[in-house]
């Protein structure tokens, strides 16, 4: 076992919990409680391959930009950044999402099956997108949560207007609720969690 490896993802893991403890908002008592239910011992970690993906060059001032609200949160992702496999959902692609989306878009599970720890019905990770980005409208069954660590983000659901979230603020969307994520001058990293039927993956709308 990667000892320094595992020490870290704990040490994103308390970053995390800590970080969503000290705010209020819907879906973070469900998610805090849903991370405390989970087997992140050192005999349920494992070491997913690596992976990278063309997004991660907005990565360092992502974190420059996270280290303003969160510097425990920054340096730990700093610290797993080269142990995650960074992936994207299959039925995602530029036909479908707009050109260069695939070069701006990623995901990776620090809690899940990609993930350091597999979970039990349950996926926490973060979320990249590039500049200049529309996520279109989607659903899923899995209750989600999202925590912008960057500023600038617009959210909307339901097809509504989309609105500015300011960085550190916590969008939830409910079962089926369909959303969408725009991004304007500066790219986007977020923790996101789902907190039960993660088994099933996104929907686009359409």
């Amino acid at each position: 076992m990667n000892h320094d490896l595992f020490h870290d993802a704990g040490w994103f893991l308390g970053a995390a919990r800590r970080g969503l403890a000290a705010r209020r908002g819907e879906g973070i008592a469900e998610v805090l409680e849903r991370l405390a239910a989970q087997d992140v011992s050192a005999l349920a970690f494992r070491e997913p391959e690596p992976r990278g993906l063309p997004v991660l060059v907005h990565l360092p001032q992502c974190l420059g930009e996270t280290m303003l609200l969160d510097p425990d949160l920054a340096a730990a992702i700093a610290a797993v950044e080269e142990g995650l496999q960074w992936r994207q959902s299959a039925s995602y692609s530029d036909a479908v999402l707009g050109e260069g989306f695939t070069a701006n878009y990623g995901w990776a599970e620090i809690i899940g099956p990609h993930g350091f720890f597999a979970g039990e019905d349950f996926l926490l990770g973060l979320l990249m997108l590039g500049p200049h980005r529309h996520y279109r409208d989607h659903f899923h069954p899995a209750p989600e949560l999202y925590w912008p660590l960057t500023s600038g983000s617009l959210w909307s659901r339901d097809s509504g207007a989309f609105v500015e979230k300011p960085q550190g603020a916590t969008i939830w969307h409910p079962p089926m609720a369909m959303h969408a994520t725009k991004t304007g001058e500066t790219p986007m990293l977020a923790l996101w969690s789902w907190t039960r039927d993660a088994g099933t993956p996104a929907r686009l709308s359409g």
